[in-house]
């Protein structure tokens, strides 16, 4: 009688963490997906994107620049 007991208690108790645990895993995931947490999020991925397209472009314009001086190097044509 007492071993069953025992597996009783043990059998609620592990449910109510593995529920306490369920519970609070509903509550942060809810609260990741609300809307103002999403747009913040957007904007930030947007903010990134938007400064490595700039840097992609910063670094493609100067490696342009480089490559007509080494042209114009090559074919005689004065330099810019």
């Amino acid at each position: 009688m007492l071993r069953r007991l025992f597996w009783v208690m043990v059998g609620l108790g592990l449910g109510a963490v593995v529920g306490m645990q369920l519970v609070r895993w509903a509550q942060q995931t809810k609260t990741r997906y609300a809307p103002p947490n999403l747009a913040r999020e957007a904007a930030g991925k947007l903010g990134q994107l938007r400064a490595r397209v700039r840097d992609a472009l910063d670094a493609g314009a100067e490696e342009m620049v480089a490559r007509e001086a080494e042209i114009r190097a090559e074919i005689g044509l004065p330099p810019r």
